[in-house]
């Protein structure tokens, strides 16, 4: 509801709200990439080196689990146990 005084002659007036006390700070917002895919770096050798090494020995493990599973079935074991 918006506040209005009636004036002498009998016409309602809009009462402007006050100025705000104090600013907010400037927004600042990181530039976004064009295509949406962040551009690429060169990437450190040894960083390079770690992640090969993680995801050879990821495969191991993903191959190891698949042959353990295997040999539960072949026996007739719960799986679950």
């Amino acid at each position: 509801m918006p506040n209005r005084l009636q004036s002498q002659d009998g016409q309602m007036e809009r009462q402007t709200p006050p100025p705000p006390a104090s600013r907010e700070p400037p927004v600042r917002r990181w530039p976004h990439p064009v295509s949406g895919v962040e551009p690429a770096r060169e990437a450190d050798p040894m960083l390079h080196y770690i992640r090969c090494a993680l995801s050879y020995q990821n495969q191991q493990l993903a191959d190891i689990k698949a042959l353990l599973q295997r040999l539960v079935v072949e026996r007739g074991e719960d799986p679950e146990e």
